[in-house]
């Protein structure tokens, strides 16, 4: 799958590290994401919000009580007072220290032959959307990534808006089981401007593959946490695996 332009398949499954290889070390730090890059993925996934002196912050969470020692909103904050919370203790005492990266810092790890999947989360930040959308792009396109980019999110209309901003930004489309029942990928698409669909390993079904692959769409499956998921998800030929064990999920490839 190239950065810009048109979406192609790949020609074997990719494996992408979710939140770095959150399985075996604190999500979305920078220890995370060397194991994964470790393991030998082929794409890094993240989740990205923005601080309150608006730098592009790499945590899931709206707020950063789970993933950290800290408490309160992610937006409500500046660098200075994220970067000084440990976001690795609650993993593990060997990992204390760790601390919540941006995502210049994260793309600047990255090895050239590694892919980046920035999952854009917009819940929880009452300020003005656009904000978002146009720090986003200025730094993709001054960090001039060489490897695979992808942006993906659960909100389509900010799809849209980041699809007007940049046309020739890679989008990926997340399915919302409540919101899009009744939606083809395709028909997402359509909407989004994204040229890949992205579902759970639970919500995968054949009438998805079917459409997606008459669209000539990318598909990607996350949840494939075992050899048996990996399986079952390899039977409807998806383009990528995302998971929070990829060294477990590339060792069971190879055994293949």
């Amino acid at each position: 799958m190239p950065r810009k332009g048109k979406t192609e398949h790949p020609s074997r499954l990719l494996v992408v590290g979710h939140r770095g290889s959150s399985g075996t070390a604190p999500e979305n730090t920078i220890a995370s994401f060397r194991q994964a890059i470790d393991a030998g993925v082929d794409m890094i996934e993240l989740d990205v919000r923005m601080s309150r002196d608006y730098h592009l912050i790499v945590i899931h969470d709206k707020t950063v009580d789970r993933t950290t020692n800290g408490k309160g909103s992610v937006w409500s904050k500046t660098l200075q007072e994220l970067k000084i919370l440990d976001a690795g203790s609650w993993f593990s005492a060997r990992f204390g220290g760790e601390q919540i990266p941006t995502l210049r810092e994260v793309m600047d790890l990255l090895p050239p032959k590694v892919g980046l999947n920035i999952e854009v989360k917009t819940d929880g930040d009452p300020r003005r959307e656009r904000a978002l959308e146009e720090s986003l792009v200025l730094t993709l396109r001054e960090q001039r990534m060489e490897g695979t980019l992808m942006v993906s999110s659960f909100d389509h209309r900010h799809l849209r808006r980041l699809h007007r901003l940049d046309p020739g930004l890679v989008l990926g489309a997340l399915y919302h089981p409540v919101r899009d029942i009744a939606k083809k990928p395709s028909g997402i698409a359509r909407q989004t401007g994204a040229s890949a669909f992205i579902c759970s390993r639970t919500q995968l079904r054949r009438n998805f593959v079917d459409d997606v692959r008459s669209h000539k769409m990318f598909l990607g499956v996350y949840g494939v946490n075992t050899p048996d998921d990996l399986a079952k998800v390899q039977r409807y030929g998806v383009d990528a695996v995302v998971s929070d064990y990829p060294q477990r999920i590339l060792q069971a490839l190879r055994i293949r």
